[in-house]
């Protein structure tokens, strides 16, 4: 059998890249050796987000990240639920009121690019009415924003299905264990006994994509990064989402009730190079259960189940706190002088989209193809989108740039936020308006 396009992973980028090559008329396979979506994307947040949190060292994956997950709420907005965020402050956390509703203010910038609403200022009184059980000693107050949850793996399976419809063939349950060469040259995969034969190979293999490109002498650099979540089976533990600092006051972990139980997590540890040997480690349950604990004296214990996975942040210098959540597409004729294999590693979920649009791209170049994607203006259902808003994307050099300058891309953020923190305060010494409360969230959620 021969294609244009061989996609190795079928996680919800490589689906992704098969229904974009699908709709441009290629003639796509795609190889996942599980379920479709069921390994590193099934172990996500399940959040399309744009990563707050990423606003203090990496703004400008914050910007595009929104800007991609806009067209992933209009492509697929039936899988999708708004979900309302709490943030509560106390005494003796590392970040007080004000520095994180100036976090949250900047976030409100981009929160139009993917339908997220402003953020709200609550009182101690509405935090405590909002999530009941939240242990009020010493706390301050809180903020509240909006992400979307969605069926992560459902999300793979649509977009798979999608991509099937416009053509693509998917080889489910099969691995790719040889790529196929003449000379230098990938063309194509062994994978369940079958030669799959194409003029381009794409490697989608997430935390796999290292070793699928070892199969052609190739290198992907990667920094595997493990995270763990703990589940609840009882889906509303808490009415609405919570971002709470851990214990060692460093990171922060979401609670996510959704109709796959109550989340709590992740962890955010190095993880082992095979990705096939990613463990939850006891230390990271206990990390887990302390943090949830810290502010629920009566969090029902033992939790029901874990699970794990490994992210595949692109390999860069820095501290694992500050390391971006940028995507490339690597062309290895040009990297490693393998011609016929490009790979795409790096990023999101919240970007799975743009990822795949920018790796079938590539393979459009290296085929002679001038055929634009569609996916941005066509539903999974294969529905138009209508009219789509035209915020503008960050500078793709810029972000280039910062990438591999982590202090640089750290102080770009950190200015950005500076001057953002003075304007909050002078707006709060004019007298900002007064904090929500709980009714007021509710009618903002309603």
């Amino acid at each position: 059998m021969s294609y244009d396009l061989l996609i190795v992973g079928g996680g919800v980028t490589g689906a992704g890249a098969a229904r974009d090559a699908a709709l441009r008329g290629l003639k796509v396979a795609l190889v996942e050796r599980g379920e479709p979506g069921g390994a590193t994307t099934a172990a996500s947040t399940h959040l399309i987000h744009g990563g707050v949190r990423y606003l203090l060292y990496d703004r400008l994956t914050t910007h595009a990240t929104c800007w991609d997950s806009g067209h992933i709420v209009r492509t697929a907005g039936d899988l999708l639920r708004r979900l309302p965020i709490v943030w509560p402050v106390y005494r003796g956390h590392s970040r007080g009121l004000e520095t994180v509703e100036t976090l949250l203010e900047e976030y409100d910038r981009f929160q139009p690019m993917k339908y997220g609403r402003a953020h709200l200022r609550l009182t101690p009184e509405a935090c405590a009415r909002i999530v009941p059980g939240l242990s009020t000693q010493g706390l301050l107050g809180g903020l509240a924003f909006d992400e979307w949850w969605v069926d992560a793996k459902a999300l793979a399976e649509r977009t798979l299905d999608s991509a099937r419809r416009a053509g693509a063939q998917a080889f489910v349950g099969e691995n790719a264990d040889e790529l196929l060469r003449e000379g230098a040259r990938v063309v194509g995969a062994r994978a369940g006994g079958r030669q799959l034969r194409a003029r381009i190979t794409l490697n989608a293999a997430g935390p796999w994509a290292g070793r699928v490109a070892r199969l052609a002498g190739a290198e992907v650099p990667l920094r595997l990064m493990k995270g763990t979540h703990l589940i609840w089976k009882d889906p509303a533990l808490t009415p609405v989402g919570l971002l709470l600092e851990a214990v060692d006051r460093g990171r922060y972990v979401f609670v996510v009730p959704s109709p796959l139980g109550t989340w709590v997590g992740p962890t955010d540890l190095p993880g082992p190079d095979d990705p096939d040997l990613a463990r939850t480690a006891p230390e990271e349950i206990d990390y887990l259960d302390r943090s949830v604990r810290r502010y629920f004296p009566a969090w029902p214990k033992p939790h029901d189940a874990t699970i794990v996975g490994s992210r595949p942040l692109l390999g860069q210098p820095g501290a694992e706190k500050l390391l971006s959540r940028d995507f490339e597409v690597f062309d290895h004729e040009n990297r490693d002088g393998v011609p016929g294999l490009i790979t795409v590693a790096g990023g999101k979920m919240s970007d799975y989209r743009v990822m795949a649009e920018a790796a079938v791209d590539a393979a459009c170049a290296r085929l002679g193809l001038t055929a634009r994607s569609t996916t941005a203006q066509t539903t999974l259902d294969g529905l138009p989108v209508g009219s789509i808003p035209d915020w503008p994307k960050p500078s793709a050099a810029l972000k280039h740039f910062l990438r591999e300058r982590p202090r640089l891309r750290e102080l770009h953020a950190l200015a950005h936020l500076g001057a953002a923190f003075a304007g909050h305060l002078a707006r709060r010494a004019r007298g900002a308006s007064a904090a929500a409360d709980a009714d007021e969230f509710r009618r903002r959620y309603a």
